[in-house]
């Protein structure tokens, strides 16, 4: 406990030395976090997990303390202000049997807002942003094509582990051989798929864009890659947002970009032809399998549209009646708050309902105070990165605008506080609403 406790310090103090460098880092250390955690120290797994919140934590040290830089002035920051307010009153909820574990919460509420705040100052010009997605999409080709070695590999393979080596691993087919749904280089499906979900919001808008001939082509293949192994996933919610991401994007774009239409539809021919002959002539496997898997129970993959919502209204009921407008505290349903319990042999708090989405899990754990806050934040941003899109001039970053929009309001019921991966991707796109305006000021100075 002592060495972790000296490791844990020291990190946080390497971290704090570059924020810039360690932002950077974090976006990609949960890329390749799951390779640590399920093949090189798998007895450390539990741990590793929580390097990257050490690292963010000594980047805001660095910002916030040291530098002292001031919190980007928004109308959202009330709500934020609000939220924060009330889960830390909720860290120290009875229900919870110690505050400990409240803390352990309020980290997954809040630890990666401050990325809104500071991605405005992470990136100075247009083509240092475009420079950074060109290259952390990059790491989509090595990431896909493990991806498609474990989808042909046995489920017995060592390739096809979870971070906790005894869970059972996830496949397709019912009687039939059982082919794995892959994690690439995540510790879990969920990780990969939110990856995968990401990238494509990153990528599409570099097609539109002039490039050398060897970063276009390089583009197309990340493109190809990421909607191949989205099937392999099994995830149809990935898929559906894929397939609404691009029909919505090319939608909006042809609308706000009406001059530039013949060029955008002049660059998108080719990746659109290479799409349609390529995922469907090398990833028809997963995509039958996929196919199977949604047709075979129809009326579960519907209810799992709604379910979000009815749950949420069963849930917040059940607070009223349970606990008026108080909770269980939060961090009370997180899936780590038991290893946590045992690890620190903290006393055991209230029974909580067993809930598997997310908005009835919110209204749990901070009730319904809290549940309102968090759900007109996510509501509030993507109010905001719509006008930010209306206000914007400049095509590249119109476009990204556009990714961030789409990004947020597609996936408007998909978990980001009980998903460390996407509560990092959800915040970063949002500080898409506070960087792009910044960086098209800076560069209409320059010219």
């Amino acid at each position: 406990m002592l060495i972790a406790i000296v490791a844990m310090f020291f990190l946080i103090f390497i971290s704090a030395l570059d924020w810039k460098k360690s932002v950077v880092f974090v976006l990609v250390f949960i890329i390749l976090e799951g390779v640590a955690r399920k093949w090189i120290l798998p007895q450390a797994s539990n741990l590793i997990y929580f390097v990257k919140d050490l690292v963010l934590i000594g980047a805001y040290i660095k910002y916030f303390v040291i530098e002292e830089k001031r919190i980007k002035k928004h109308n959202i920051n009330i709500l934020i202000y609000l939220l924060a307010i009330w889960s830390f009153v909720q860290v120290f909820n009875p229900s919870l049997g110690s505050y400990i574990v409240g803390l352990f919460g309020l980290k997954t509420y809040l630890l990666y807002i401050p990325i809104f705040w500071i991605l405005s100052d992470l990136f100075t010009s247009k083509i240092d942003l475009y420079k950074f997605i060109r290259n952390y999409s990059l790491l989509v080709i090595p990431v896909c094509l493990l991806a498609v070695a474990q989808f042909f590999s046995p489920p017995s393979s060592p390739l096809n582990i979870y971070a906790n080596s005894t869970d059972i691993i996830a496949t397709f087919g019912v009687g039939k051989e059982q082919i794995v749904r892959v994690t690439g280089t995540f510790s879990y499906i969920t990780g990969f798929g939110t990856y995968l979900s990401a990238s494509l919001s990153l990528v599409v808008p570099l097609l539109t864009l002039r490039q050398s001939r060897v970063w276009y082509c390089l583009t197309i293949i990340e493109l190809l890659l990421v909607l191949g192994t989205s099937f392999m996933t099994g995830s149809r919610a990935v898929v559906l947002y894929e397939a609404l991401f691009l029909i919505s994007y090319i939608f909006i774009l042809s609308l706000t970009h009406i001059n530039q239409t013949p060029r955008i539809i002049k660059k998108l021919i080719l990746p659109t032809i290479a799409a349609a002959v390529v995922v469907p002539t090398y990833f028809s496997k997963s995509i039958g399998l996929l196919s199977e898997r949604a047709t075979s129970n129809s009326a579960e993959g519907t209810a799992r549209i709604w379910t979000p919502f009815a749950e949420a209204i069963s849930g917040i009921d059940y607070i009223i009646q349970s606990k008026q407008i108080d909770s269980y505290g939060t961090g009370a349903t997180h899936q780590a708050t038991s290893f946590l319990r045992k690890l620190l042999s903290l006393p055991q708090g209230e029974p909580t309902p067993l809930l598997e989405v997310e908005p009835p899990r919110v209204a749990v754990e901070i009730g319904v105070i809290g549940f309102i806050s968090w759900y007109l934040i996510r509501i509030s941003l993507i109010i905001s990165l719509l006008l930010t899109l209306i206000k914007l001039r400049d095509p590249f970053l119109c476009q990204l605008a556009l990714s961030a929009f789409l990004f947020h309001a597609l996936q408007i019921t998909i978990p980001v506080i009980f998903n460390p991966y996407m509560g990092i991707y959800y915040w970063f796109f949002a500080g898409f609403i506070l960087l792009l305006p910044a960086l098209e000021k800076r560069e209409q100075k320059t010219f």
